[in-house]
């Protein structure tokens, strides 16, 4: 296939073009700039230039957006994380000549809110409630003018992304190295969390699996609590986690993005279990063993 890929030197990127070539895709790259850092095979555009090419792409894997918890959300950070995400979905579709017969699009559990008493699939009734949810929201709407132009489109919901050499876990590991790790608030928030390794699977079964299309919730079946994930993260680092981090002391620091941290419904990856898919690691312990022997 030809692949057009946005978000290619990004976390998720990093891991899914190397696989991408291996299978013998062609691989284009979306790149805000040139950059050195891919390989001198993938032809690189950026929005401005996409009008230059002139072949159909077979599918579009949008990774794009920056990174929603590196900052406080000031009015200014909300208009950028709005901006790379929405709005460059927008204009890429209106950019490119052919629409792709696929489309692969992310979104994030953040579209479910942050009431950490609510269970939620991929049909459940969507709650209104704040930023995230409003961010993730108008993002799947931008994806959806792909599928009214023909593409075949996929959603994916991701819960945290764990893997080595990047995300979530790299932040979180200083911490922790330190015994500083723990609990956050009471930690029975629930964390929806998935394992690159199921995320690069979970891109490459949609674009050979015809019948995938629409959303799903990408996180492991292991449906854990934020307490779990601290000590189950701490003795994958031969850790203790006995420090636990008071929430108004993270709203104090962070304002509304705290609640990224402080709270979380319970998510379900319903579509994706009832389609038979494996996960390569279904449970956060076996995850987070295999973070630590990768890096």
């Amino acid at each position: 296939m030809k692949i057009l890929v946005s978000g290619a030197t990004g976390f998720i990127g990093r891991s899914l073009i190397p696989t991408l070539q291996k299978a013998g895709h062609q691989v284009y790259a979306l790149v805000r700039q040139t950059d050195s850092r891919l390989d001198k095979s993938i032809q690189q555009f950026t929005v401005h230039t996409l009008k230059e090419l002139d072949e159909p792409m077979d599918a579009f894997i949008n990774l794009a957006g920056e990174g929603i918890a590196d900052k406080p959300w000031t009015e200014k950070r909300k208009k950028s994380l709005f901006d790379s995400r929405v709005t460059l979905t927008k204009k890429i579709q209106q950019a490119l000549k052919y629409c792709p017969k696929i489309v692969i699009s992310m979104s994030a559990v953040g579209l479910y809110g942050s009431d950490s008493n609510q269970t939620y699939h991929e049909e459940s009734p969507l709650p209104q409630d704040g930023f995230a949810h409003e961010i993730c929201q108008a993002w799947e709407k931008a994806a959806i003018d792909f599928a009214t132009h023909g593409a075949r489109l996929v959603i994916f919901r991701l819960g945290v992304v764990l893997g080595p050499n990047g995300g979530a876990l790299d932040k979180m590991r200083p911490a922790y190295l330190f015994g500083l790790g723990g609990k956050i608030g009471n930690g029975n928030q629930w964390f929806a969390w998935i394992h690159i390794d199921d995320v690069i699977k979970a891109i490459n079964q949609a674009l050979s699996d015809e019948k995938m299309q629409g959303a799903y919730n990408l996180v492991a079946p292991d449906i854990i609590q934020q307490k779990t994930f601290a000590k189950s993260f701490a003795a994958s680092l031969n850790r203790p986690a006995v420090f636990p981090l008071p929430a108004f002391i993270l709203e104090l620091a962070l304002g509304d993005m705290a609640s990224l941290l402080t709270k979380g419904p319970k998510i379900l990856p319903t579509r994706l279990t009832n389609e038979g898919v494996e996960f390569t690691y279904p449970a956060i312990d076996g995850a987070l063993i295999a973070v630590q022997n990768r890096r």
